[in-house]
């Protein structure tokens, strides 16, 4: 027997599947029903009842825009904008892309957090036109979201690999 106190107040039940918005029989945990949610959030990520497996980005576009915030109001004395650039790029990214690498994204998603990547470039520069923001973008190498998703996955890839031996045999199966 092992010997585990689980807290009852803070677990809650989270349903994923075809079933997911139908009542069921309640799930006793230490001789307390645990509550069904429709959202909770694990190591940073907010979780979502669905049908299938969901995150929800909300969060992270909160803190995103919080720490740009910050940093804009920090920086608003800096004179360059490429000063503000890296910031954004070695601060502000980090936040926005927490754990992409191991989450499933929807195009939706990535192409909402590229809009919110898009928002901090057009208020460092004050430029308008998505045409000027893409040029931008380019010329100061920031790639879109699915370019910073993909060098995030290799890393995680190549971590992981060097860690567990055996590793590389379960990415390869699940990248199929």
């Amino acid at each position: 027997m092992l010997d585990f106190s689980f807290n009852t107040a803070k677990s809650v039940a989270l349903r994923i599947g075809p079933r997911f918005k139908h009542v069921c029989a309640p799930l006793v945990l230490a001789g307390a029903d645990l509550q069904y949610v429709h959202h909770t959030k694990y190591l940073g990520v907010l979780l979502k009842a669905s049908r299938q497996f969901k995150c929800s980005f909300d969060h992270a576009k909160i803190k995103f825009y919080r720490s740009f915030n910050a940093m804009c109001y920090r920086a608003k004395n800096a004179s360059s904008e490429l000063v503000c650039l890296q910031l954004l790029k070695f601060i502000c990214m980090s936040v926005l892309l927490y754990a992409v690498e191991v989450l499933p994204l929807t195009k939706t998603e990535v192409a909402r957090l590229d809009h919110a990547l898009d928002r901090a470039v057009f208020r460092i520069f004050g430029c308008s036109s998505s045409a000027d923001i893409t040029n931008i973008r380019e010329a100061v190498d920031i790639s879109g979201v699915t370019g910073y998703m993909a060098c995030r996955y290799m890393n995680f890839q190549r971590r992981y690999s060097t860690c567990f031996p055996w590793s590389s045999m379960m990415l390869n199966c699940v990248s199929c």
